[in-house]
Order: structure tokens, then sequence, then C-alpha cells
């Protein structure tokens, strides 16, 4: 089995959004929920996108050889 090296970067890059949110709570006060579900709400939307953009492709190399 490969590697996926899209979810890969998509775990680092909203682990990295996450962290920078939770240093910034102390200057402003705690990270509402309504934050919270909007960023999870945005990392379903990423996967989702992905798995659709990698199904396609898959499909064309098919279609290909």
């Amino acid at each position: 089995m490969h590697k996926d090296t899209q979810w890969d970067f998509f775990k680092v890059y909203f682990g990295a959004r996450l962290e920078k949110l939770r240093q910034v709570r102390e200057d402003r006060g705690a990270i509402s929920i309504e934050t919270m579900v909007i960023v999870a709400g945005l990392v379903v939307v990423a996967a989702i996108a992905a798995g659709v953009i990698l199904t396609k492709v898959n499909e064309k190399a098919k279609e290909i050889k």
C-alpha cells in the first residue's frame, strides 16, 4: 500500500493551523466553539475534495492504460 502524501500534507497543515490558533488564544481569549466547527468543516470539505480529485485522476489513469 502506497503512502498518501496529500493526506499527510492536510494532517500536518491543519495541525499547524490548530497549534497556531491555540497559541493565539492566550492573546485574544478562548477559541469559540463556532471557530472550531468552522475549522472542522473546512477539514471535512478539503478531505472530500481530495477524495473526489484522487478518484477522477485514478479513473483517467485507468483509461489511459
